[in-house]
């Protein structure tokens, strides 16, 4: 019992009400569910903290790879 919470996967979209209470609580879709979901987490989405000098290189690279990627389908 100790492991009971941890040991089940719980869906992240889906629902595991039965159909009668579902349908009290609104019967929402999955798709409006996923929906809801994801415009959630876009909402909360913080950016990771990362070094400037890090970041700085990424971006020196996204850009030269970018002009070559252009470059070879020219």
């Amino acid at each position: 019992m100790r492991h009971f919470r941890h040991a089940f996967y719980r869906p992240l979209v889906s629902d595991v009400m039965n159909y009668e209470r579902w349908q009290q609580k609104g019967a929402k879709p999955a798709d409006r569910r996923a929906n809801e979901l994801w415009k959630k987490w876009l909402a909360s989405y913080e950016l990771p903290p990362i070094d400037p000098g890090v970041d700085e290189a990424l971006r020196d690279f996204i850009t030269r790879r970018k002009a070559e990627i252009s470059a070879e389908n020219s």
